[in-house]
């Protein structure tokens, strides 16, 4: 099974999806039809993640904890639908890679 670095890391991930969904629900209906691809590949990309972790071994590196977490932090930050799309995109692609 996973370590406490790669179990944490989904962790932040979670974090960072719920609130891109936070986003998309306070967004107008022209907002979400632009938003939901980008985050719907995030939250899908985020269950192949869940499922790695029972893969035996550490699975990233702390750069990669690190990197994840500054990307959280513009997600929080995130001021208008573009960026944030942008930004599920590479929460995505940032998945995709432990996963």
């Amino acid at each position: 099974m996973a370590d406490e670095q790669d179990r944490n890391y989904v962790r932040i991930a979670e974090a960072a999806l719920d609130t891109l969904f936070d986003k998309y629900a306070s967004a107008t209906p022209a907002e979400k039809w632009h938003l939901k691809p980008a985050i719907t590949k995030a939250a899908e990309v985020l269950l192949d993640a869940r499922l790695a972790l029972f893969k035996e071994g550490t699975l990233i590196s702390a750069a990669d904890l690190q990197q994840l977490t500054d990307l959280k932090a513009e997600i929080d930050a995130a001021a208008d639908t573009q960026a944030t799309i942008l930004l599920a995109i590479k929460l995505a692609a940032l998945l995709g890679a432990f996963a």
